[in-house]
């Protein structure tokens, strides 16, 4: 690659085709692979100012309180998978300090390199959902999880 096309590279990377997602938790032996990313929200309210100065009114928005940032994660249901974002749930439901975990998530191409690689801090899954599904249909069944954090940190 001549210099030329290593500036190009770093100053207009290529997007992400055929994303795979994956998390992993300190404690885990092994992380968990997902194959749709639902949402990733990270917010901060908005307060509106006014009053009255030597102009006029005056009328601005001030940055007001933060939202814990969310992830919401799908992928197909599995005996592992399922029992291994439920037991983290359970710590989670029942107020257990453990349930906050500091983790990776990781953006991936499709050759599995990390192309985009966050630390989520005192992450916790506050929610675990399956999708319905028809007994006998040819349908996977789907499983959802929103995970929480204190903070999410882009490495």
């Amino acid at each position: 690659m001549t210099g030329a096309a290593a500036v190009q590279q770093v100053l207009d990377p290529p997007v992400v085709s055929s994303p795979r997602f994956f998390v992993m938790c300190e404690g885990w032996t092994a992380g968990i692979g997902f194959s749709k990313l639902a949402g990733f929200t990270s917010e901060v309210e908005f307060q509106e100012f006014s009053y009255n100065s030597r102009i006029g009114n005056v009328h601005t928005k001030q940055f007001g309180r933060t939202k814990a940032p969310t992830i919401v994660l799908e992928r197909g249901a599995d005996r592992n998978g399922f029992a291994q974002l439920y037991g983290w749930h359970l710590l989670a439901r029942s107020n257990n300090p453990l349930a906050k975990l500091p983790a990776s998530f990781d953006i991936c191409d499709k050759a599995g390199t990390p192309a985009l690689a966050c630390l989520l801090e005192n992450a916790w899954c506050a929610k675990l959902e399956l999708d319905a599904v028809q007994a006998g249909a040819s349908a996977v069944l789907m499983m959802r999880v929103t995970i929480v954090c204190d903070a999410i940190l882009q490495v």
